[in-house]
């Protein structure tokens, strides 16, 4: 059996018109945007790729990488970003199309991933899709003080959406920080891997304590629960982007 090449390709989506990355049955998805544009293109009806994680529905993406394999005799080259770009929507943009080795995993080859969230302080029309529209001020030293108890591996489970399939809740969680700026909050968050509806339900973990609803302290309590109930709830998705993938094999460079 032929061991087909293999290509990342790297990309950015506005996932407001899709139902998440993954393909659905009866609804617009990231995934199914790409195939249908590469099997096309390389005349491969069979065609299908594998995505670095899931996002869900209305979660965008600056910075997403995918894999698939293409037939030995297809020139597979910078020409086809220019093609895909042609023919996906302007909602998705290829970047940069990556030869690498065969047993190379979009998914469980990334070592690092990263998320952004917005937080606005006043409603802006040109951002209506793309960010959470907050009007009370919030405390930043507050949760930035409750994010120190996120920072280490440890068990996640009070962040993770019920029924989820993750064989294990642990996850290392490297940076985790609130930044204020002129027209509202941007957080940051990188681990080595996340649970699903994690870093939503840590925003608004978050939000309760820059509210002062809760005391920096109580994100302690919560992670040590165990338990989703105690956590708070998950913030819009129209606020949350992945904007950091790190593979030890793909040079990083400007998005």
């Amino acid at each position: 059996m032929e061991i087909l090449p293999r290509y990342f390709l790297q990309l950015a989506y506005d996932g407001t018109p899709y139902r998440g990355w993954q393909r659905q049955l009866a609804a617009p998805s990231v995934q199914e945007e790409i195939e249908r544009a590469l099997r096309t293109i390389l005349h491969r009806p069979e065609l299908y790729v594998v995505g670095c994680g899931r996002t869900d529905t209305g979660v965008h993406a600056t910075d997403y990488y995918l894999h698939f394999d293409a037939p030995s005799d297809l020139i597979v080259d910078e020409r086809l970003v220019y093609s895909l770009n042609s023919m996906l929507p302007d909602s998705i943009a290829i970047k940069r199309v990556i030869p690498v080795s065969d047993d190379a995993h979009a998914r469980f080859g990334a070592t690092e991933r990263g998320y952004t969230y917005l937080i606005l302080r006043r409603k802006d029309a040109f951002m209506a899709d793309r960010a959470h529209v907050l009007h009370p001020a919030l405390d930043v030293a507050a949760m930035n003080e409750a994010c120190k108890h996120l920072i280490g591996r440890q068990d996640f489970s009070s962040f993770c959406k019920a029924g989820s399939d993750a064989k294990t809740m642990l996850c290392d969680v490297r940076l985790a920080e609130w930044v204020e700026e002129p027209n509202g909050y941007r957080f940051r968050i990188r681990a080595d891997r996340f649970l699903r509806n994690m870093v939503r339900a840590i925003v608004g973990t978050c939000i309760r304590i820059g509210r002062g609803q809760a005391a920096p302290e109580s994100m302690r309590e919560v992670i040590d629960a165990k338990d989703r109930s105690k956590a708070g709830k998950s913030a819009s998705a129209r606020g949350l982007y992945l904007e950091h993938v790190v593979y030890p094999f793909i040079p990083t460079r400007e998005a």
